[in-house]
């Protein structure tokens, strides 16, 4: 389902874009689509940001958690 959202845009660039055979809606929406994608990836750092403030400092290096885990294999 579809649904309207206008914006008002400068009088010149409308004039532009009547220049050009373009489908604006399609290109408008790909952008909100892109913009949205990378808004919601932000958002997913921050909250693992926020997450790992929160975690404590571990004093071992991955290599030596690596080789503590194997020998305990």
């Amino acid at each position: 389902m579809k649904t309207v959202y206008s914006l008002r845009i400068d009088k010149e660039l409308r004039e532009e874009m009547e220049k050009y055979n373009v489908k604006w809606n399609e290109e408008i929406e790909n952008f909100i689509r892109r913009r949205i994608e990378e808004l919601k990836k932000e958002e997913i750092f921050k909250k693992i940001n926020e997450i790992l403030q929160t975690m404590p400092e571990t004093k071992s290096n991955s290599a030596e958690l690596v080789r503590e885990d194997r020998d305990n294999s």
